[in-house]
Parts: structure tokens; C-alpha cells; sequence
């Protein structure tokens, strides 16, 4: 009777799935992180000449607000008790260090001033303005 007999062995350790597994990861994290710059809605932020724009705006909660008043909560049309709701639970965070305001620079200013009381409800003061520096 034949039986089986496994060729020699070499004893190598085998790459070839290992390197599969990490173009798999490379591609899903160029993927996730074209998604991620792609995050905020596109508004046309109003003119400032004199703005100083900070170098690294941390770790911030990005608030939109859209010409017609819609308020988007990162990318994610939202009302304004989810928005307080949000700020709420984010600002006891380790790093956390408030919100950035983007409104387009038709919006009614109105609509700002209501996003701010929500911060300001919310117990987030510190806020930073998207402006466009001419």
C-alpha cells in the first residue's frame, strides 16, 4: 500500500501571506484616510485679510453651517441639541481643545450666533473661526 509521503521540508518561515495581509492593510488605510480629508462639507468661508491662521488647530470639533442654516456636525447634518449633546460628551476628552466654527460666508449670522450658545451651553469656549486670508 502507497502512502503519503510530505517532500522534504525545508523549514522556512512562508512570507507570501504575510505580505498579502499588509498590502490589504495599506490599501484600507489609504482608502479610510482619503475618506477621513474628505470629512467636512464644502462651504465658501468669508473673506479676512488680517486673519491669522494657526498652524495646527488640534484636536477640534468641526461645526459647518450652510448658506441656507443647516448645521453639520463634521460631516453630518445635524439640529442643535445633538450638536450640544456631542460637544458635551467630547470636551472631557484627554487632548480635546474646543471647536472650529465654519459657516459660509452667506449664512445669516443668526445661525452662527445660535451655534455658539450651543457651545457656550455645551461648556466649550474655546472656538476658533474659518475664514478664507485674502
Amino acid at each position: 500500500m502507497k502512502v503519503w509521503n510530505p517532500g522534504a521540508s525545508d523549514d522556512k518561515f512562508e512570507l507570501t501571506s504575510m505580505i498579502d495581509v499588509v498590502f490589504l492593510l495599506i490599501t484600507f488605510f489609504m482608502t479610510v484616510t482619503s475618506f477621513a480629508s474628505s470629512e467636512l462639507i464644502q462651504v465658501k468661508m468669508p473673506i479676512a485679510p488680517q486673519a491669522i491662521v494657526p498652524e495646527d488647530i488640534g484636536n477640534r470639533q468641526f461645526l459647518s453651517i450652510s448658506e441656507n442654516g443647516t448645521y453639520f456636525l463634521g460631516a453630518f447634518s445635524s439640529d442643535l441639541p445633538a450638536i450640544t449633546a456631542a460637544l458635551e460628551k467630547r470636551k472631557d476628552t484627554e487632548g480635546f481643545k474646543g471647536a472650529y466654527i465654519r459657516a459660509d460666508a452667506s449664512a445669516p449670522y443668526k445661525y452662527v450666533s445660535d451655534l455658539m450658545k450651543a457651545c457656550k451651553d455645551a461648556g466649550v469656549y474655546n472656538i476658533l473661526f474659518g475664514t478664507v486670508k485674502d
